[in-house]
């Protein structure tokens, strides 16, 4: 099976009914099954107020089937990076993690520009999570040297895109010195992953670069983009 791996897309394209919702939600159930039961509600307790504590909102994670520990590692890696760019935890625009069971094969979406949807199929069962994020590495769809907990570092690279009115391709074309966007796609394809030019319009890259950067590669890219992007915003640019 194919899996298509991160993504962000726009509201409007995961509107889905309450009936589909909840059929999605069952089948959800059905497949992790396996895994054990539904989290306790002490468990789903202790993961609320630890989001909270850090300035993130929950939803969906009542039902969630897997370890509590492994959203954990989502929230400490959203942190980190929020201390390079504090608004993606503003109370009110701030980042939203959503547990979504009706994804398909995505691992990760950004909606509304500050809404993560996290797969609850794969984030219930880590070890499929990683050997099918670590195929995509190998085969150089995703960045060398990360891992799983790539994929929400990834995805707060849209958020910070959205609230920071970050246009990724220019900055990308800056950090680059070239004034060819199609020169800056081929030279990140392979010197970034394959992911980042998905898109002709560049959404990807500051995406791909949190990714690296945040994963502590050595992409020398990913640490001049996201160096440019703290810089820029420290200036008010």
């Amino acid at each position: 099976m194919c899996y298509n791996g991160i993504r962000e897309i726009n509201k409007e394209q995961m509107g889905e009914s309450v009936d589909s919702s909840k059929a999605a939600m069952s089948s959800y159930k059905a497949q992790v099954e396996q895994y054990g039961k539904p989290i306790s509600d002490g468990k789903f307790k202790e993961l609320r107020q630890y989001a909270n504590g850090h300035g993130i909102r929950l939803s969906g994670f009542k039902d969630f089937v897997g370890d509590i520990d492994v959203i954990k590692m989502v929230i400490d890696d959203i942190r980190e990076i929020a201390e390079d760019f504090p608004a993606i935890l503003d109370e009110r625009n701030g980042i939203e993690l959503e547990l979504d069971y009706n994804m398909g094969t995505d691992f990760a979406t950004t909606m509304a520009g500050h809404i993560i949807h996290l797969n609850a199929v794969f984030f219930s069962n880590l070890k499929m999570m990683e050997e099918e994020y670590g195929e995509g590495v190998n085969s150089g769809r995703f960045v060398l040297g990360t891992d799983w907990r790539a994929i929400s570092r990834h995805e707060v690279g849209h958020v910070v895109a959205s609230i920071y009115h970050i246009d990724p391709l220019k900055l990308a074309m800056d950090v680059l010195n070239t004034k060819s966007h199609i020169s800056a796609q081929e030279y990140l394809t392979h010197n970034l992953s394959i992911y980042s030019t998905e898109y002709e319009d560049g959404r990807e890259i500051i995406s791909e670069s949190f990714s690296a950067y945040y994963s502590s590669t050595s992409n020398q890219f990913a640490t001049e983009f996201v160096q440019e992007c703290k810089s820029q915003i420290k200036e008010g640019r």
